[in-house]
């Protein structure tokens, strides 16, 4: 773990989000530190759209992440 300190991570997480961000620290109980954290999603729209899409992928960012372990 400690060789991937100040690296981009890509995390998904069991409600299927995922969180991107550099990896600044992490502690015995995996708990992690993320910085410029962005968060991706996907939900379900009402309405398909002309192309036929039922799923829209929404970005938000989130910065500084303390990510339970």
């Amino acid at each position: 773990m400690l060789s991937l300190i100040n690296h981009r991570l890509r995390i998904t997480l069991s409600d299927t989000r995922q969180l991107t961000g550099q990896m600044l620290a992490f502690d015995k109980h995996m708990n992690l530190v993320l910085a410029d954290c962005e968060e991706f999603r996907k939900v379900k729209v009402k309405k398909p759209t002309a192309s036929g899409k039922t799923m829209q992928d929404l970005r938000r960012a989130l910065g500084l992440v303390i990510l339970r372990g």
